[in-house]
């Protein structure tokens, strides 16, 4: 796992794909259930997670690219199988880790004294201003300086779009338009998720790097659907007080 180097009474952790129980393609902690893989290794998986963190339990949300966002006051088991049409979490409760999925998408973690949150931030939820709204949930919990980290995505570099698209974003997320290494038009959703947070005041970090650029480390959407129909695993970025 990467630490995300929250500030305290925060914590905040990206997982990688190590240190499971699930069989190749989803080889090893794959944490998502809606992927194919056997679901009592994910959910063996799953208990790994909030043992090695010390956690109550884990929330999640049923991650739709959109912009949804759930204030979690409790665990039960629907935090545990999914908050539907959830794309971002917030909590004040100790104990309780949000955690956000991604093979490409970033999973951003926020924490400001006493409040934090989570988002999957794809390029829909990007151009659906996501983050801006997990900001604004946060600061009607009460939260005042906001810090956040942007953890392993696809990289600029990487995220190839057709021109038309990559213009759409960039209208709706300034800072996000970019270039392959071919000279292709592509997405680059780290400038573009770290430009809308410090629009919004947030100081921001980034930790982990491009998902597709490293098979050992992180499950790559984009990177295992050539080779394997799309079949991967999810890691995530978890945050709790």
């Amino acid at each position: 796992m990467l630490d995300a180097g929250l500030p305290l009474p925060a914590h905040g952790v990206f997982t990688t794909r190590a240190g499971g129980v699930s069989l190749a393609p989803w080889d090893s902690l794959n944490l998502a259930v809606h992927v194919e893989d056997a679901f009592a290794k994910v959910q063996r998986n799953r208990e790994l997670v909030v043992a090695q963190l010390g956690l109550d339990g884990l929330a999640f949300g049923k991650q739709v690219h959109g912009s949804g966002v759930r204030v979690v006051r409790g665990l039960s088991k629907k935090t545990s199988r999914g908050l539907d049409d959830t794309d971002g979490l917030v909590t004040s409760v100790p104990g309780i880790g949000l955690a956000m999925m991604g093979a490409d998408c970033l999973p951003v973690l926020l924490a400001a004294d006493g409040v934090v949150g989570a988002a999957h931030v794809g390029r829909p939820g990007l151009a659906k201003a996501l983050l801006p709204e997990v900001v604004r949930v946060m600061r009607d919990e009460g939260a005042r300086d906001i810090a956040a980290v942007i953890g392993p995505g696809i990289c600029g570099r990487c995220y190839e779009v057709p021109p038309s698209m990559a213009g759409e974003v960039e209208k709706a997320a300034p800072g996000s338009r970019s270039t392959t290494r071919q000279g292709t038009a592509s997405v680059d959703l780290t400038a573009g998720a770290t430009r809308q947070l410090e629009q919004h005041g947030v100081t921001v970090s980034v930790v982990g790097g491009c998902t597709l650029e490293q098979p050992d480390l992180f499950f790559s959407y984009r990177r295992d659907s050539y080779r394997r129909d799309g079949l991967t695993g999810r890691h995530a970025g978890i945050v709790w007080l």
